[in-house]
Order: C-alpha cells, then structure tokens, then sequence
C-alpha cells in the first residue's frame, strides 16, 4: 500500500488538476509542495523526460531544477514558482505519456530507498549534482534529457528517505549523464 506522502501517488493525482488543457506547472508543483523541498524534482524530472512536441519541456524543468538546486545550496527559499513558468500547461497526451512512463518505476524506487549509510545522504552534493543535471537538461540535445532526468529521479528520492546508497547510485548517474554530454560534444567537435 503506497503511503499518503508518496511521490508516485501524487504524481497519479496530477490527472484531477486543471482543465481540459491540463493542469499547469505551477499547480502540479503546488501539490508537490506538501512533501518538502526536493518533492518537485521528481515531477520536474519526469516532465523533462517525456518528449513533447513543440513545447520545451526539457529546457523549462531545467531551468526549474537549477532555481531549485541553487536555492537548496544557498539555504534561500525557493519561493513561488516564476510566473511565466508556472503558467505554462502540461497538455493531457504529455501528462498521461509522463504517468506511463515514470509513475511504475517511481513506486518501484521509493519502495528500495530506505534510511541507510546516512552519512552519504548528504543533500549538499546531492544538489550540486542536481544543479549540473538541470543544466544538462536545459540543453536542447536531442534524447539528452533521459540520463539526467533518472538521476534526479534517485538522488531526490534517495536524499527524502535519508538514503545513501540512493545518493551514491544518483551521483554515479549523474556522472554517466555529464560523460555522455562529454562525448557528444567531443565528437561534435572532432566532426567539424
């Protein structure tokens, strides 16, 4: 049974918010809100994740992320979302893709992340990673924003439930995600 604080099940809960158009971001982060301070990257990164035509989904939850991240840092309140982020609507097709998606394995990792080797489950580097991730999938990479997306996935869900072997699998991750970037760029450069 999920618990009342779960992030899947407020992902599903998504789908009541808004109109026919979709809620927007700013009420799905609303929802998140009760849940603490790295509960909106969850939905921020499985937002980036999902690909939606013609809207930059991937450029806008990283931007999100990086607010958020240098925030965090910085010990400043994340305060209200930018309004002409905030407004911005998660269309219906984009929303049901994200469910499909993302809510199956989000349950799957919030029953494996439990409190454990806390001494890792420092959220210092787990938003320094996310401030690089965010950065990563604010770049308009086709494909890009999938390994990035995971691993703000683990370390936000790791760092909630005081998990750090969660951390270190998502800072392994992000380091994956930052060498792939790596690559392509080199091979880019060795290209022209």
């Amino acid at each position: 049974m999920t618990s009342p604080r779960s992030l899947a099940l407020t992902l599903t809960r998504l789908r009541r918010l808004g109109d026919a158009d979709g809620p927007t971001i700013g009420q799905a982060a609303e929802s998140f809100s009760s849940l603490g301070r790295l509960a909106p990257l969850p939905l921020l990164a499985a937002l980036g994740m999902t690909p939606s035509p013609g809207l930059p989904l991937g450029a806008i939850c990283g931007g999100l992320m990086v607010w958020l991240a240098l925030a965090g840092l910085l010990r400043l309140p994340a305060g209200a979302l930018p309004q002409g982020m905030a407004r911005r609507r998660i269309p219906p097709g984009v929303l049901r893709a994200m469910l499909r998606q993302v809510a199956p394995p989000l349950r799957k990792l919030e029953k494996l992340a439990r409190p454990r080797l806390r001494a890792a489950a420092w959220p210092t580097l787990a938003w320094l990673a996310i401030l690089g991730q965010g950065v990563v999938m604010a770049l308009p990479i086709p494909l890009g924003n999938f390994l990035p997306g995971i691993a703000v996935l683990v370390l936000s869900i790791a760092v909630i439930r005081g998990d750090g072997v969660g951390v270190v699998v998502g800072l392994a991750v992000s380091a994956l995600s930052l060498a792939v970037l790596a690559g392509l760029a080199w091979s880019l450069v060795a290209l022209f």
